[in-house]
């Protein structure tokens, strides 16, 4: 119950994403500035701050982040292999990657203090300051390469500058870097960063919520349904699977099958806005695995209690 409760904020936002722009409270011209602004100040602001202020202790979580990384990595290989046997044209396999890979850390973090304890609070922190880099660049990467027709020349070149000025994987580097240097940032300095972050989550919520169309949700769409399939039971049931053999202890199991069986991020529309994906398919996935996470979150997470206990 307390983690479907912790998805309803977030159809929520959605919801009023999609009536502002569809009732012209805010104008169709006037979204593009606001994906903007999400993608290169509030969520790199977020990721800085999660990361530079994480325990990484790796020694007691190398069993635990290699599960995780495991699952992430097979729910992947199963998206692109998806992507090829039903000859989907390019940006839409990337947003199926995409749909398939991310999950909403915001969303993640609240549900793990609300209802799993300060340990699993920071192992996922620890978790997500190497799994959102990699997605990232993973993302970047396919969406670079996926394009219709042949392969771009100088694909490698155009990947390195992508990855290069991505604000999310350099938020993400910089959160790091700080982290292990052991620098002390000023309160001038985070304070700033604290508030830029607090509004990370709802204006990507609200721009998803902008590009959603109607129609493509009740399209028979077997490649969306596989993406909502693969983020919502193949990766939480990779991970468990992983998780039993290498004997993790309950609160991992928890913990990771709450970040495994997530729905997907928003930063992941915006980012298919920005580099040419089919951004109103990978809303269409994301919308759904949100509403269906109000209800697979809470059987995940009450199976993963039951192994652990």
């Amino acid at each position: 119950m307390l983690a479907a409760l912790s998805v309803l904020p977030v159809i929520a936002l959605v919801l009023l994403g999609h009536l502002a722009r569809r009732g012209g409270l805010i104008p169709a011209a006037s979204w593009p500035g606001i994906e903007q602004l999400g993608y290169r100040v509030l969520f790199p602001a977020i990721l800085l701050t999660s990361i530079y202020r994480s325990e990484l202790s790796i020694g007691r979580l190398g069993p635990y982040l290699g599960a995780l990384a495991l699952a992430f990595a097979a729910t992947g290989a199963v998206a692109l292999v998806l992507a090829r046997r039903r000859a989907e044209p390019g940006p839409r396999a990337s947003s199926l990657f995409q749909g398939a890979l991310r999950f909403n850390s915001l969303l993640i973090l609240a549900v793990a203090a609300q209802g799993l304890g300060s340990q699993a609070l920071g192992d996922l922190a620890v978790a997500l300051a190497f799994l959102i880099p990699a997605f990232n660049i993973a993302a970047i990467v396919a969406l670079t390469l996926m394009s219709d027709g042949p392969r771009p020349t100088g694909a490698a070149a155009r990947i390195g500058r992508e990855i290069g000025r991505n604000p999310m994987v350099l938020s993400c580097a910089a959160g790091l870097a700080l982290n292990l240097s052991g620098v002390a940032l000023p309160a001038v300095v985070l304070s700033p960063l604290d508030w830029l972050g607090q509004g990370a989550l709802a204006v990507g919520l609200l721009a998803v919520g902008a590009g959603i169309e109607p129609a493509r949700l009740w399209q028979r769409d077997a490649a969306l349904w596989g993406a909502v399939w693969m983020r919502l039971a193949l990766c939480p049931a990779l991970f468990l699977a992983v998780a039993l053999a290498l004997g993790l202890p309950g609160g991992q199991l928890a913990s990771g099958a709450l970040a495994a069986a997530a729905p997907g991020a928003p930063v992941g529309y915006i980012l298919a806005r920005q580099m040419g994906g089919d951004a109103d398919f990978y809303a269409a996935i994301f919308t759904w695995q949100t509403v269906l996470a109000a209800g697979t979150l809470p059987l995940w997470l009450g199976f993963a209690g039951f192994l652990g206990a």
